[in-house]
């Protein structure tokens, strides 16, 4: 859209929805920016968010801005844009009833607040998705939209509308990329159009992993017939067997342990096998441990 090729990207639209795709007015997009993608309680379906800049007439500066969130489906084994109307990908207007952005803008921070500034998540597990409801109170006749001011490697903002009848933020957490405590002071922009206001909501917690990976060498590479070697500690104080260890048959295991004793670390001895480029170690217990029976290493520094 932004190079103008709008009947190229009528392939990335849910065939039945073309028809509809073609009927939407026709502006300028300068410049598109996908800001998050959050996942849904459906496999076949996410939300896209974007921010979009266009050329308009009836902005003094020539330029509006928008963040919309677009519906994405999975059928006929692809990804595809599912329309809901077409002002969802053409929006009109800067703001709602010709009002002055820098009115909207005291309207929303007159009306918007986070009820709960601190939230403390205590101790998560490693690889644990959860989503948390922040409670606030929102009286704007206006809806706005609420989004992370930066990436967090540890928390995000559920995509959708924030009108009068809403009552929480929601929060989408995962620990996947991280290990031990942490505290973030979360800034939330809250928009609409080109008006935008700014909140601070403070989250803390810790992770633990109850099974943690480092590799020997750490800085490798990783080259064929040279032995290397991931050692797994067993952070927590039950004793488990390991079940099986695969590496996807690219790599040849030389050592491999039975049992992961309390709060000690064991060997996995590998070799590359020639002409493969090994992904990731899967871990599987006979046990589960603190809820978890596979845990998953992704191999460093490979080079087939």
């Amino acid at each position: 859209m932004t190079s103008g090729q709008r009947l190229q990207a009528l392939e990335y639209v849910l065939p039945e929805k073309k028809d509809l795709f073609l009927t939407g007015s026709v502006m300028p997009i300068l410049k598109a920016k996908v800001l998050g993608l959050d996942l849904t309680n459906e496999l076949d379906r996410a939300a896209v968010r974007i921010n979009l800049d266009v050329l308009a007439k009836e902005s003094a500066s020539g330029r509006l801005n928008w963040t919309i969130t677009d519906t994405w489906v999975w059928s006929r084994n692809n990804w595809y844009l599912n329309l809901e109307s077409p002002p969802s990908v053409f929006p009109k207007g800067d703001s709602p009833g010709g009002l002055d952005p820098k009115e909207v803008q005291r309207l929303i921070d007159k009306n918007f607040e986070i009820l709960r500034n601190r939230v403390d998540l205590g101790t998560l597990n490693g690889g644990q998705s959860l989503r948390i409801e922040v409670p606030i109170k929102y009286t704007g006749d206006l809806p706005v939209s609420v989004e992370l001011a930066f990436p967090n490697p540890v928390v995000d903002i559920s995509a959708g509308e924030i009108t009068s009848q809403s009552n929480y933020l929601v929060l989408l957490v995962g620990t996947e990329n991280w290990e031990g405590p942490f505290e973030f002071p979360l800034r939330l922009k809250i928009h609409q159009g080109a008006a935008t206001v700014e909140r601070t909501l403070l989250v803390k917690g810790s992770v633990f992993l109850p099974l943690a990976f480092r590799q020997s060498p750490p800085n490798g590479p990783i080259e064929e017939g040279r032995e290397f070697s991931v050692f797994i500690r067993n952070n927590s104080p039950q004793q488990v067997g390991i079940r099986y260890i695969s590496v996807d048959a690219k790599l040849n295991i030389v050592k491999q342990p039975q049992t992961l004793p309390p709060d000690q670390e064991v060997e996995v001895a590998l070799k590359l096998r020639p002409g493969e480029s090994p992904d990731r170690m899967y871990v599987q217990l006979d046990a589960p441990l603190q809820g978890r029976d596979m845990y998953t290493y992704r191999v460093r520094n490979a080079r087939p």
